[in-house]
């Protein structure tokens, strides 16, 4: 049975969330490697932190990784806080567990957890947290690899506060991480999509009255009366977002150009080097007065 990378754990910032990713780098922590059977869904509980790797080209030669995260349980949208996401489980839905038996157990061992039965006390409501880096291992550099790795941690509202900090965690929290070694997953999507709204916003403003596009707060952020006081915005300092290290993109090799590509390059040389003019001119076509 595979057991979570840590429990009875709080993640408060992103700076929490690279130290046990550098744990899982050293092997200090078990990073999990195939999706959960319906035995590990039901031992989920507040306070678990599960570190899992995307699957892609790295992880299939090795045998790591998983497509997506599975836990057996109904979340309601996310909402983005200090590059985090957040859940919030759904209400016990009596009709969806006749339905989906799997459902049912993960359900049922939050009220075992807590102490009493689901007819006497009423089943804990986690909330799911996630966040995703990638990941640049001094062994991988030299070939170019890239991995993925995610957090997936859970709390309520009524354990967050007892749960114990990753400062407080001698080797994990109080160890230096090198720069380089995680970079944010989010921090590069977040700059494409406040460049696209940009974009779209130009395109369908006046160019008399064009308003420029804020790029704060995206529209589904998570509320801060939603979340637990101490993982309220404010709380925790900002972080730094780490660039892709220079050595890994000199060593990163580009893809082969199509042939039909090479041929049309080729052919415009040619055609280039038969026609009179400068080099550099565009031959045949009459050049603009200064």
């Amino acid at each position: 049975m595979q057991q979570p990378t840590l429990e009875n754990v709080v993640v408060r910032t992103v700076r929490d969330a690279t130290h046990i990713f550098y744990a899982v780098a050293r092997n200090l922590l078990p990073i999990i490697t195939r999706r959960l059977d319906a035995d590990e869904r039901r031992a989920i509980k507040a306070g678990n932190v599960y570190v899992w790797e995307d699957r892609g080209a790295n992880s299939e030669s090795s045998g790591l990784g998983m497509e997506r995260w599975t836990d057996g349980m109904s979340w309601g949208p996310s909402r983005v806080r200090d590059e985090f996401l957040y859940y919030t489980q759904k209400e016990h839905d009596p009709d969806n567990e006749r339905r989906d038996p799997t459902t049912s157990g993960a359900n049922s061992s939050y009220s075992h957890a807590l102490g009493g039965s689901r007819s006497s006390r009423r089943p804990e409501h986690l909330m799911k947290q996630t966040y995703s880096v990638h990941v640049f291992l001094p062994q991988d550099r030299a070939q170019g690899t890239m991995r993925k790795w995610h957090l997936t941690a859970y709390f309520s509202q009524e354990t967050v506060d007892s749960l114990t900090p990753v400062s407080a965690l001698p080797g994990i929290g109080d160890v230096t991480v090198p720069e380089g070694w995680f970079r944010s997953a989010r921090s590069s999507k977040t700059r494409r999509d406040m460049l696209d709204a940009q974009s779209r916003s130009a395109a369908s403003s006046p160019s008399s009255g064009a308003s420029s596009v804020s790029p704060s707060t995206p529209a589904n952020n998570a509320s801060d009366d939603s979340l637990p006081r101490s993982l309220r915005s404010g709380d925790s300092p900002l972080e730094d977002v780490d660039l892709v290290p220079l050595e890994y993109l000199q060593n990163k090799s580009c893809p082969p150009r199509d042939p039909a590509d090479q041929e049309m390059m080729r052919r415009l040389g040619v055609l280039c080097l038969s026609l009179p003019g400068k080099a550099g001119e565009l031959v045949g076509l009459e050049q603009p007065p200064l």
